[in-house]
């Protein structure tokens, strides 16, 4: 079989530049559209510039109708000026032709969606008298009914009709009479009377807002509705049927056609997602508002989740309804439930599709037990910048197993956002197969192969990840910073969030390049002895490289960690040899004074102190022949065999403490100013704090009463306290015995000890 068309994820880059190294760079608009863009969430500019689009608040739906498929749906004469009634521009307009006005004097406006709509204006030309009588007609879509009560197709009916006589205004403002807005979708004007020269210029539709379901699955959302999510026999709505309440329109719906008749309650959830974290701050839940209003769901909950995780792995919810709505809003047909704005990723409408309280001994229901959740659509609205965007980059093919030197950008990131950029790499690719009929319904390989050809649709086929794939890094803090992947790989990604902490201002990015060049060593691989160690205590390490296939050797190295090292000695297989050696804060680098050769074992010895679970040591190849920008990171492996290591991390004791060797010096304290014993030293090894965190030292007299507290922002390292023996407000403490408390905030936990100190004069 063959497939109908590709689908493949993996893009080349490449330019030359210096030294044989080069550059995949993300720079204009035609590069940038190969990554998984949620184009409407964010927009790409002319220049290649990548920047989030806010929400809007109280927006002239009529503006962009023609984004949303609408546009004229009809009008009875000069239709090549009809469009002008919604373009913005006053000076713009359209009259009907002279004549009939029941045959020509009329335009219809399809917004191309469904909006809550608080207000209609009409503009007129200012220049000239406006028209004297007319009709306005608004329709949320719904249909004539024949009298099978079936939709008449090309059919509208307009619940809201209001007509205008004897008028002089240049604009009216027709204020729609229903709370909470109503969905309107089209806007019809009809000239009864009118002056040779009067124009309409504008049609103004005050709505709510952007609605963010719209265009959800193209932007990067999805919808998915389950029936009986706590059963083995759950069914998942089709996705046809799924999409009708997220496609604008408010005269199509879902609704459930399984009646689960059950001992038990059966439930059901409709779940949207976003496409990306949003201020949200109102959701509307559209049932029947035509044809008979009428909200169909019972008992239901509406929640918002921001996709953070909860300990078992599920969404954390945020509840802002719970049971069952009031007969009067269930008469209207819809409910819009207002909050305070909150970090939205998704939204779950969660709802009793049978209601167990119903059914009688005989497993009999009685009215109300069962309900449909039909629903025609559901609104999400929000204002100002998102709260999170995430995309990522294509599978990007180096054409070889290269070294990714350096991950490069510019950015506008102004106070309160942030952009994260992560990586990944690897070296295998899987494809995967998605089989459609002619109906594009996804069916399995095996159904396809019985398909007769006509019957068969296309293949889709994507290209992921294999599994020797790294995970994605830790977010790079800076341009031009080492790449933190596995660099000896032949495919990357990248992956890009742009964050920030308020609707008001959000953070852009304009270029993204990888610097790579060809391996200095196609093989290498290195380990760190001892791997297990005691917290906090200086100890000797032997760090081996091998590197079995080089190009043309190397003559330099660099290790850097997370503490402080320091270098003692060299060997090349066995032997010493007199290297330069430079400490700096990262750790310290190596100049050799020949280049190092295939084969050769080198031995590097530092000392060191562990403070953290899992530290890391990483090593570099460099060569001063390609300059200091290009450096290779070596994966951990067997270099030496007579080691048993192959990592380079070492690990501590697995213990809970925070505290390792704390000392308190003097345990009695002479505050007299003779320079003996006037101050309180404690020193200790904090482990395992991650970020700087609040360490408090504390004092106590005998009844408990604080004297003197001292704070400080600590991270895992050396740490140093002093106490002068004076209290808060600076005055010597009377003699005697002190407690003293010393705590620690961690990253997961606190910890404090105690000890006893004495003040004596």
């Amino acid at each position: 079989m063959k497939p109908k068309h590709l689908r493949c994820a993996v893009l080349v880059l490449a330019a030359a530049a210096p030294l044989n190294a080069e550059e995949l760079r993300f720079d204009n608009a035609a590069q940038w559209h190969q990554w998984t863009l949620p184009l409407g969430i964010v927009e790409l500019t002319p220049q290649g510039v990548v920047r989030p689009l806010p929400a809007r608040k109280n927006i002239n739906a009529a503006l962009d109708a023609l984004d949303h498929g609408g546009g004229i749906r009809g009008v009875g004469s000069n239709r090549a000026t009809a469009a002008q009634v919604f373009d913005g521009d006053p000076a713009t307009g359209w009259q009907p032709a002279s004549g009939d006005l029941e045959e020509m004097g009329w335009i219809e406006v399809d917004l191309g969606r469904g909006v809550p709509a608080s207000r209609v204006s009409l503009v007129f030309d200012g220049t000239a008298p406006p028209f004297e009588i007319f009709n306005l007609l608004l329709s949320t879509g719904e249909q004539f009914i024949d009298h099978a009560r079936v939709p008449v197709p090309g059919t509208l009916t307009y619940r809201i009709a209001e007509r205008f006589g004897a008028n002089s205004a240049h604009r009216i403002d027709f204020a729609i009479p229903a709370i909470p807005p109503t969905p309107i979708q089209f806007v019809r004007f009809e000239a009864l009377k009118a002056a040779p020269d009067a124009r309409l210029v504008e049609i103004e539709v005050e709505a709510l807002g952007d609605n963010l379901i719209s265009g959800l699955r193209e932007r990067g959302g999805n919808v998915e509705i389950i029936i009986g999510t706590s059963r083995t026999d759950f069914e998942a709505a089709t996705l046809t049927n799924a999409l009708r309440l997220i496609d604008g329109r408010i005269n199509t719906y879902w609704r459930s056609g399984r009646v689960p008749r059950a001992a038990d309650d059966v439930w059901a959830w409709i779940m949207l997602d976003l496409g990306a974290v949003y201020w949200v701050d109102e959701v509307h839940h559209i049932g029947h508002i035509d044809r008979g209003r009428h909200f169909n769901m019972n008992f239901h909950e509406m929640m918002t989740s921001d996709g953070s995780l909860a300990a078992d792995g599920s969404l954390r919810w945020t509840k802002h309804f719970s049971g069952v709505l009031p007969p009067t809003i269930r008469r209207q047909g819809m409910v819009a439930h207002r909050f305070a704005p909150i970090s939205t990723r998704f939204v779950r409408i969660l709802f009793k599709t049978w209601d167990a309280q119903c059914t009688t001994a005989s497993s009999t229901s009685a009215p109300g037990c069962y309900s449909s959740g039909h629903t025609a659509e559901i609104m999400v609205f929000s204002e100002g910048f998102p709260r999170e965007v995430r995309f990522h980059s294509p599978i990007l093919d180096l054409k070889g197993r290269k070294n990714v030197n350096a991950l490069r950008w510019a950015a506008d990131v102004p106070s309160g956002t942030r952009l994260e950029l992560r990586s990944r790499s690897g070296d295998e690719l899987e494809q995967h197969f998605t089989f459609y009929d002619k109906n594009l319904k996804e069916v399995t390989a095996r159904r396809w192969d019985k398909l007769i050809p006509s019957f068969r649709g296309p293949i889709d086929t994507t290209t992921t990840p294999g599994g020797d794939w790294s995970p994605w890094s830790n977010i790079y803090a800076a341009s031009g910073q080492t790449f933190l992947s596995p660099s000896l790989r032949r495919f990357v990604q990248l992956d890009a969030r742009l964050v920030s902490d308020s609707p008001l201002r959000a953070p852009s990015l304009d270029w993204v390049s990888l610097d790579f060049t060809d391996p200095i060593a196609e093989r290498v691989s290195a380990e760190v002895y001892p791997f297990q160690v005691e917290p906090g205590t200086m100890v000797t390490f032997s760090y081996w490289l091998r590197a079995p296939a080089t190009r043309a050797g190397f003559d330099r190295l660099a290790i850097e960690a997370s503490t402080p090292l320091r270098f003692v000695d060299t060997r090349l297989d066995g032997a010493p040899i007199e290297v330069q050696a430079r400490e700096d804060s990262a750790g310290f680098r190596l100049h050799f004074p020949r280049r190092v050769q295939s084969g050769e074992l080198v031995e590097m010895r530092f000392e060191a102190a562990a403070f953290l679970q899992a530290t890391r040591f990483d090593l570099f190849l460099e060569d001063s022949r390609l300059g200091p920008d290009v450096r290779q990171r070596v994966e951990p492996g067997d270099a030496n065999p007579q080691v048993e290591s192959s990592t380079n991390i070492v690990e501590l004791p697995l213990d809970r403490a925070l505290f390792a060797h704390l000392s308190v010096n003097p345990r009695v304290l002479t505050p007299n100013g003779d320079g003996l014993g006037d101050r309180l030293f404690i020193s200790l090894n904090l482990i395992n704090v991650l970020e700087h965190r609040p360490l408090k030292l504390e004092l106590f007299d005998l009844t408990g009463r604080r004297v003197r507290q001292i704070s400080a922002q600590a991270l895992a390292g050396a740490q140093e306290l002093v106490w002068d023996g004076r209290d808060q407000s600076g005055d010597l403490v009377p003699p005697g015995h002190y407690f003293l408390r010393l705590k620690v905030e961690s990253d997961a936990r606190s910890q404090s000890v105690s000890r006893m100190v004495a003040i004596v004069y």
